[in-house]
């Protein structure tokens, strides 16, 4: 088994380079020339290569996967150059103004950062001696921290100049990439997983991405655009900063523990995690108390970390013994998808067309995503009693 904590640090500082990177966004537009409205659209780009990239590196990853030494060095080739394309945003804007100069080191920085998703979930999976997600859940760790970190970093940083966060990123990627090589090539021979349901349990490829890109969709319009609104009904602007991190806060803490409910196949405890965030987020949107709603916002976050163990455990199930690259990959990408989503509603400006309604629609979105994997399962078993 690779070192879980190296893995989960590497994904703090892929995860902390895109808050540092959306947070500066703004200002390094307007250094080139572009006006606020274009950053909207930047974002939206970025989200459409890691979509694609994701998919790539996991495809690579499981062609790759008997040369794991060879494996090990690609990882940490790219996330270097991933690091060293971070670090030369800030310095190209500023030494040249032109627009090229900011998206032309993004794209690579975006599709070389997937080098640190895909492959890196489909090597743990392969190593893990089950499919519950109770290994997988280091690696959403380290997302987790450094998202909790986004409010207060976005605070902090706010006027200051870009490189020197950017060059201290950059050291810790490209720190990170010399341990991620190391950690890829002493993993070993992987374990044989044991599956916790029978082959009925698991929906197909489809169902499971459906359903992971409606509850990240819920996910992304309520950090993105319900929460800050949902606390300012009881807190001032000034102090949302120390309340914002509360739904990371119960993400982060959830991890910590093993996975509940390990004995159900992974895609009932999908549909009951789902199921957990819509009612969590629906209580959110008639609790007004600072404290309450901080405490909702948190079991939303746990309801929502579980469900990702689970999912990428179902996606281990589905996609063992050769494709779990692939699977994985799809799991990255159904999460850009529901990026790609958000990004496009905010553009289309359906938040401002919905009013208050945009706090519901997070609460349709889970049950949706409950609801897909309740069924996709019945149908499968379905068909193989038609045999």
């Amino acid at each position: 088994m690779p070192r879980l904590p190296v893995l989960a640090i590497a994904q703090f500082f892929m995860s902390l380079s895109w808050v540092a990177y959306a947070i500066f966004l703004p200002a390094l537009a307007a250094r080139v020339g572009l006006e606020k409205s274009a950053v909207i659209w930047l974002l939206l780009v970025d989200q459409i290569v890691f979509m694609v990239a994701d998919l790539l590196a996991g495809m690579f990853s499981d062609r790759a996967a008997a040369m794991t030494q060879r494996w090990g060095s690609v990882l940490g080739l790219l996330t270097g150059v991933s690091a060293l394309a971070l670090l030369a945003i800030p310095a190209l804007v500023g030494a040249s103004g032109a627009v090229p100069a900011l998206v032309v080191p993004a794209l690579v920085w975006v599709a070389c950062s997937a080098a640190l998703r895909a492959p890196l979930f489909a090597l743990v999976g392969k190593h893990a001696g089950s499919d519950t997600g109770a290994t997988v859940r280091w690696l959403l760790l380290g997302n987790g921290v450094a998202l909790a970190c986004a409010p207060y970093l976005a605070s902090v940083l706010k006027g200051t100049a870009p490189l020197v966060s950017f060059a201290a990123i950059s050291a810790g990627l490209v720190l990170c990439a010399l341990l991620v090589a190391h950690s890829v090539a002493d993993a070993g021979t992987p374990s044989v997983a044991t599956p916790d349901g029978g082959a009925t349990a698991y929906p197909n490829g489809m169902a499971l991405l459906a359903a992971v890109a409606a509850a990240a969709l819920a996910i992304q319009v309520h950090n993105a655009l319900n929460a800050a609104p949902l606390y300012a009904r009881g807190v001032a602007a000034a102090e949302l900063h120390w309340w914002m991190p509360a739904f990371w806060a119960g993400f982060n803490l959830a991890l910590l523990l093993p996975p509940p409910m390990q004995a159900w196949p992974p895609s009932r405890r999908i549909a009951l995690f789902a199921a957990g965030v819509a009612l969590a987020l629906a209580a959110c949107v008639v609790t007004a108390l600072p404290a309450p709603q901080a405490l909702l916002q948190a079991l939303a976050g746990a309801a929502w970390a579980w469900l990702m163990c689970a999912a990428f455990a179902c996606a281990n199930a589905i996609g063992r013994p050769s494709r779990l690259g692939l699977m994985n990959g799809s799991v990255h990408a159904a999460l850009a998808g529901a990026a790609i989503l958000r990004l496009s509603l905010v553009a289309a400006g359906l938040p401002q067309a919905l009013g208050s309604g945009i706090f519901v629609l997070p609460v349709v979105l889970a049950v949706v995503a409950a609801l897909v994997l309740r069924i996709a399962p019945l149908a499968r078993r379905e068909r193989h009693s038609g045999r």
